[in-house]
């Protein structure tokens, strides 16, 4: 018995010896909040006016129910409006809405509200003295990913895990962009 205990704790050791390590958030322990490089496309851009009239439509539906429904995004590679269904009545909802044109569901953890009152919120940092708030210039919708993007002009690792200590990091993105809103926030263009 001792040796099968023996070689039950070696093998453990050696697995967890050969077992991938997790790196370290680059966001300075604000684990789970995705960074996003300058540029990256994260708003939908349709192709044709039929297409972003339909996802008009899907945000309209989004911004109605969003406690069922996510942000919509439009799949760069297949052209196919990817909805965000948070809970099962979402799914229906978009059941019943007869879409015609190529599209997926995907499950979301944070509905449009949810994002919104997030969105909302994250412009009162400011005023409650959360230090690196000053470097945030915008907040956009992160519809690629369902989130919230937030823009700052300068790393913050004490900004960031403020972020990840009050809201869901799976619901926030951050780009550091130094031009600081000299341009237009990522995809935005």
């Amino acid at each position: 018995m001792p040796s099968t205990v023996g070689a039950v704790l070696m093998a453990v050791a050696i697995a967890a010896c050969n077992a991938p390590t997790v790196s370290p958030s680059p966001a300075g322990g604000a684990a789970g909040i995705l960074l996003v490089n300058v540029g990256e496309r994260v708003q939908a851009r349709p192709q044709s006016e039929d297409m972003a009239g339909i996802f008009s439509q899907a945000i309209d539906l989004a911004n109605t129910n969003g406690d069922d429904l996510g942000y919509p995004w439009i799949d760069p590679a297949s052209g196919a409006l990817v909805l965000s269904a948070v809970t099962q009545h979402g799914r229906q909802l978009i059941d019943a809405a007869g879409l015609t044109v190529p599209h997926s569901i995907r499950a979301a953890a944070h509905g449009a509200s949810e994002l919104g009152r997030i969105q909302d919120d994250l412009t009162m940092l400011r005023s409650r003295g959360v230090i690196g708030s000053e470097l945030i210039y915008a907040t956009v919708p992160d519809q690629r990913d369902n989130r919230v993007l937030i823009l700052i002009s300068a790393p913050s690792p004490a900004l960031l895990d403020y972020l990840a200590g009050h809201y869901p990091p799976d619901a926030l993105a951050v780009e550091v962009d130094p031009s600081g809103g000299g341009g237009a926030p990522a995809g935005a263009e």
